[in-house]
């Protein structure tokens, strides 16, 4: 058990989910050409690229056209969602820095968010394997919000939900989505390199290569509370 202090408690790092607190890019590359396969179409790692951050069924859409059914769309996202649950389930190992990051966070009163572009099943899926849940005080999912990445929505919802200034907000992401997300909702961002290349992400406010590269100085820094 650790002490929680009260001190940050006005302020908030937003956590995205895929890229940022796992690794599992490879594994929703595996499952998108799964299904796309499925209905005879193909899915390129272009397009994998292209949209990774992105709600499912906008990235169906992007795969099949704006003719096809919307049940559909929705229907095959949910196949896809389901393929990577089944191919992701032993598969979840923490990214370097992240229970670290985190407690430390947690113990300085920080609050805590996830804002995760993925279904709720998936989200808590990875953070129950991860053994992370307990930390947040808020997770926001695709489920919540009408618009996805690169739309504020979900960070918006986080810090509306915590009563929290967006201008006290960081959110923590790997793609240029949700770059421009954090961005769009008045937040400071840091970008992980761990999916895109760091010229992809020099919208960022810090762009690390994960988050052993990041230390509770360099939030507090950005924040313009370093020396509180």
């Amino acid at each position: 058990m650790f002490i929680v202090h009260t001190m940050f408690n006005n302020y908030c790092v937003i956590f995205d989910m895929d890229g940022v607190l796992a690794d599992t890019g490879s594994l929703h590359f595996e499952s998108w050409v799964k299904m796309a396969k499925g209905i005879s179409l193909e899915f390129t790692r272009e397009l994998f690229n292209e949209t990774f951050g992105q709600q499912s069924p906008a990235i169906i859409r992007k795969l099949v056209g704006s003719e096809v059914d919307n049940n559909l769309v929705v229907k095959w996202a949910n196949l896809k969602e389901l393929y990577y649950r089944k191919m992701v389930k032993d598969k979840l190992t923490p990214l370097p820095g992240v229970i670290r990051i985190i407690k430390e966070l947690k113990s300085e009163g920080f609050k805590l968010a996830v804002g995760s572009s993925g279904p709720p099943e998936n989200v808590d899926l990875l953070l129950t394997k991860l053994k992370i849940k307990k930390y947040f005080n808020v997770v926001i999912t695709a489920a919540e919000v009408e618009k996805g990445k690169p739309e504020p929505d979900v960070f918006l919802m986080a810090a509306n939900y915590l009563n929290i200034n967006p201008k006290n907000c960081i959110v923590i992401e790997d793609a240029p989505v949700g770059i421009e997300a954090a961005k769009r909702a008045g937040m400071l961002s840091v970008a992980l390199t761990t999916t895109h290349d760091k010229e992809e992400l020099l919208d960022a406010n810090l762009v690390v290569s994960d988050l052993s590269n990041i230390t509770i100085s360099d939030i507090k820094k950005l924040l313009d509370i370093e020396g509180m």
